[in-house]
């Protein structure tokens, strides 16, 4: 059976954005302290370097599955919401074989490309020499990255639910896979092993969850009948829409893998655990927020598909302020909670500078809350080179001051980088938005 849902009002989009909101946050409920206890449990299993190695290896497959990756999830909203409400299946379907067909090639991409740059850069990775044969069997772990699609068609069919459930996945399995290690005495390669295995289960159940959803709605059938009418048939632009919102997620890698890789590369396997238990901390905080932007586009997508420009700037200016305000009060009990947690996962006193360094990207989570509608509403309204344009300019300021800021300042260079980049990237999304909003007002 078919089913869709009519466009929303102001205040059902607000609703549903929020009962996605508390949908995504069942899992994170379980999925945050599931991260933190493996953090505890691979630190404990494998001491500072051995931990700070498997992230690094782990930033790296992420990294290059990341930026093969079509973020198709954006595509299946856009192009697919329409024909989804009308009822025209056939174009339903030739969106998501066409998604479908971004991530096989993107993923058979990534493990070439993963394993080259595995095979022959890995000395510029930051990975002992001993342990080099462990980054490149992990680097096959990146054709198990592509579940964009998957996110897309249940974002479409408005079930977080089973968002929320499979987010949980890599983390249970990381989980269960350290305490068993702990247990009958398992060393590093016996943890990749692990990490691997969470990637390939995380993957498939996504998979599996997309298409019973797809199955339940009656959107399998006859699904490969008109593969040879072409991909993008009756889908205008498809592509260039593809590409742009690839790379604006390929700039947006600066601010997560990227940094870890560029610590890892300069100082280490040791700061770059660092820098990743202080980042997952400050994220943390900010979590709901992030889980928030994310609902925010399939009700961006109804309300500028239906012609309701003002629902959508009104709909994103109050959830932002709501946003920002929230966060800026969950944040202001870091400084109460930030040694008990650091201690809890790297089983001593954390490092002053390592203490220091979560305060900053505390800073700069807040900063992004604040702006967190802006990059929705940019790729929303069609100006994804507005998006493009700055998040290049923003990494183009941000990569060269944080390799200066490492090379003088360390593991304390990096934190002012990151949050003098997050107040660019904000100013920068706010001028590309107006010129649009202006132009569009003019028309």
């Amino acid at each position: 059976m078919f089913h869709t849902t009519t466009p929303p009002s102001n205040t059902g989009s607000l609703r549903r954005s929020g009962r996605n909101l508390l949908k995504l946050l069942s899992g994170k409920a379980v999925n945050v302290p599931l991260g933190l206890l493996q953090i505890s449990l691979t630190t404990h299993l494998l001491g500072d370097k051995g931990y700070g190695f498997l992230i690094l290896i782990h930033s790296f497959s992420q990294t290059i599955g990341d930026l093969a990756e079509f973020q198709s999830w954006q595509t299946v909203l856009h192009y697919g919401f329409k024909s989804y409400k009308n009822k025209d299946i056939p174009l339903l379907q030739r969106v998501l074989r066409f998604s479908f067909f971004l991530d096989i090639c993107s993923g058979v991409f990534a493990l070439i490309v993963g394993l080259l740059c595995a095979i022959y850069c890995s000395s510029y990775l930051g990975w002992p020499a001993e342990w080099r044969y462990l980054g490149i069997f992990y680097s096959c772990s990146v054709i198990f990255t592509t579940s964009a699609t998957s996110n897309g068609i249940l974002r479409l069919l408005n079930r977080y639910d089973l968002i929320a459930i499979q987010g949980t996945v890599a983390n249970f399995i990381r989980v269960l896979g350290m305490v068993c290690l702990i247990l009958i005495g398992g060393g590093l390669a016996d943890a990749v092993g692990i990490w691997m295995l969470a990637a390939i289960i995380n993957l498939t159940t996504f998979l599996a969850f997309a298409l019973y959803q797809l199955h339940l709605h009656g959107l399998l059938k006859n699904f490969l009948k008109g593969i040879n009418h072409g991909l993008t048939k009756d889908l205008p632009g498809i592509w260039r829409f593809a590409w742009n919102t690839n790379l604006n997620m390929t700039f947006s890698l600066a601010f997560k893998q990227v940094t870890t890789l560029v610590i890892g590369g300069i100082l280490g396997p040791i700061a770059a655990g660092y820098y990743n238990i202080a980042n997952k901390i400050a994220e943390a905080m900010a979590k709901p927020i992030v889980l928030l932007q994310s609902t925010l586009y399939p009700e961006m997508v109804r309300s500028w598909q239906s012609n309701k420009p003002s629902h959508l700037y009104k709909m994103a200016s109050q959830i932002t302020i709501s946003a920002g305000v929230f966060t800026s009060l969950v944040l202001l009990v870091l400084p109460y909670i930030a040694v008990p947690i650091m201690h809890l996962l790297l089983h001593k006193d954390p490092p002053p500078e390592t203490l220091t360094l979560l305060y900053w990207l505390a800073g700069a989570e807040l900063i992004l809350t604040w702006g967190m509608s802006l990059e929705p509403i940019l790729i929303t309204t069609g100006n994804t080179s507005g998006a493009i344009y700055a998040k290049g300019i923003d990494v183009l300021i941000f990569l060269p001051m944080l390799y200066v800021s490492i090379h003088y300042w360390e593991l304390g260079g990096i934190g002012p980088a990151t949050v003098i980049a997050a107040f660019i990237l904000i100013i920068l999304q706010a001028f590309f938005m107006l010129i649009r909003k202006n132009k569009n007002a003019a028309i």
